[in-house]
């Protein structure tokens, strides 16, 4: 078998609410409490591949403008996991790291994201990174905003600026880029998951809604990345 060498995997977690519909549920929370048990078990069968990062794609800054009910229930959801099952990332060795611009999310919320992160900074078994609050364009903004400051203060002098640096400033510093992109739902695009980081990444599509991933699916994605890796000769 060709040795794995996907060291980072990115995944869109689409296709909750339409599960939720598919199965008649009366709210579509049901359908997001089923994506979060896949979650979970999502970081499991990336140890079991020895893949050692993992980036998911939670809330986006796009979310924000679903209905207020729908945020509020999300959120209600996120702090469940942050605070109920925050015991189950310590036993399988999963430190969080959340990512995105939190300036919109409560003083309470920002705790409870920032307790998670402390609880969890010994486990070292698969390094997680949960996009909250994320999009891709407004990453870069504030990257390009920090980076400005430091230009206005003297920090930085324009004619230093290169790729290396400037990756200092997004909120994915020190953490390699992606090698390969999962998405479920069925749609074929990556809605401001991270550009930066996943240019050179391989895409794989799936018409599986997120809560009927599988890790027999996972596999399916990491064989055809082993493919892609031996047919460029790599």
């Amino acid at each position: 078998m060709v040795e794995n060498k996907l060291r980072h995997l990115g995944v869109i977690m689409d296709g909750n609410r339409r599960w939720a519909k598919q199965h008649m549920f009366r709210s579509v929370m049901k359908g997001h409490e089923a994506g979060t048990d896949t979650f979970i078990d999502l970081c499991e069968w990336c140890e079991n591949a020895d893949i050692p990062y993992l980036t998911v794609y939670a809330f986006s800054t796009e979310n924000w403008k679903r209905s207020q009910e729908e945020v509020s229930d999300l959120f209600a959801l996120m702090r469940k996991f942050f605070v109920d099952e925050i015991h189950r990332c310590i036993e399988m060795g999963v430190g969080v790291h959340v990512v995105g611009n939190l300036s919109p999310l409560t003083e309470e919320d920002r705790q409870i994201v920032r307790n998670a992160e402390e609880v969890t900074k010994d486990c070292h078994k698969l390094y997680l990174q949960i996009a909250m609050s994320y999009g891709g364009r407004d990453e870069l903004l504030r990257a390009v905003k920090s980076y400005g400051e430091d230009l206005l203060s003297g920090r930085e002098a324009l004619g230093d600026l290169t790729e290396e640096k400037f990756e200092t400033y997004l909120d994915t510093a020190g953490v390699p880029d992606m090698d390969l992109v999962i998405r479920t739902g069925g749609d074929q695009r990556l809605s401001n998951f991270f550009p930066w980081q996943t240019t050179y990444a391989d895409l794989w599509f799936t018409d599986t809604l997120w809560p009927d991933f599988s890790e027999e699916e996972l596999h399916k994605a990491l064989d055809f990345y082993r493919t892609v890796k031996v047919n460029k000769g790599k």
